[in-house]
């Protein structure tokens, strides 16, 4: 089992035929639908343990938003595996986590 977390931004806008709320809910719904344990105590970021590939997960995920308007980041704990999706406006996040993978 991994432990991730996932930080993210959904638009508030309705995009797709999809609103804010809707995509919001599915992304959260998605990090719980694989997950054995997870934390939401704050906005917009999830901890959770998972036994789902990582790049699975971040495939799933980013069917849940639209990626050309919501953003996500998403890192594995214990590990320099990292991925990004989404309309991302600072590309200084890659010096950082020279590790990071666009999906």
């Amino acid at each position: 089992m991994a432990v991730c977390w996932i930080s993210f931004r959904i638009a508030k806008k309705t995009v797709g035929g999809k609103t804010y709320d809707q995509r919001y809910e599915a992304l959260e719904n998605a990090v719980q639908d694989i997950s054995s344990m997870y934390w939401k105590e704050t906005t917009s970021f999830i901890v959770f343990e998972t036994d789902t590939a990582f790049k699975s997960a971040a495939k799933t995920f980013k069917d849940k938003i639209e990626p050309g308007h919501d953003l996500f980041l998403m890192r594995k704990m214990d590990a320099k595996e990292a991925i990004i999706c989404g309309k991302n406006d600072d590309n200084d996040i890659y010096e950082m986590m020279n590790y990071l993978e666009k999906i």
